[in-house]
């Protein structure tokens, strides 16, 4: 199947978000600016839309990791477990797929190519928020939206 994309905007985060696709979904971008134009064809982009919007969605979609590293891959498989609403350390990850490599699950998940539907955003370090690909100001955002929604759930 050729690539196409989806975009959607979030007032959440103030910005627009492009969604690519193959057969599966290969990837989420974050664009702040640009000429762009809500574009919804794929049922992974509605939910992330309804997701944006303050609901607990649970993503089951498939996603297309092959590209990656098998300890990418390892790394992400274990983010996309972490429920809505909560968060684990760095450290507790390496622990749950059973490596004491901090750093590198830290580099993995900073490689993401799919934020939100693998939630990256719910790794935090032991002493702060961490970091986070498309910046700490949507990593906030996103935590903040989760723990808001979760409280009512």
């Amino acid at each position: 199947m050729p690539e196409s994309n989806d975009i959607i905007f979030s007032h959440l985060l103030e910005c627009y978000i492009e969604i690519g696709y193959n057969s599966k979904l290969r990837s989420i971008r974050f664009a702040r600016s640009g000429n762009l134009k809500e574009k919804k064809r794929h049922e992974a982009t509605f939910e992330l839309e309804r997701y944006f919007n303050g609901e607990n969605i649970d993503f089951s979609f498939e996603v297309d990791l092959s590209f990656l590293s098998p300890f990418t891959r390892k790394v992400l498989n274990e983010t996309r477990k972490i429920k809505y609403g909560t968060t684990i350390t760095y450290s507790e990850l390496a622990r749950n797929i059973g490596s004491t490599a901090i750093r590198a699950v830290g580099g993995a998940l900073a490689r993401n190519p799919i934020p939100i539907i693998i939630p990256c955003h719910r790794v935090v370090a032991k002493n702060g928020i961490g970091g986070y690909s498309a910046g700490v100001g949507i990593k906030t955002r996103l935590l903040e939206l989760e723990k808001s929604k979760a409280n009512n759930l």
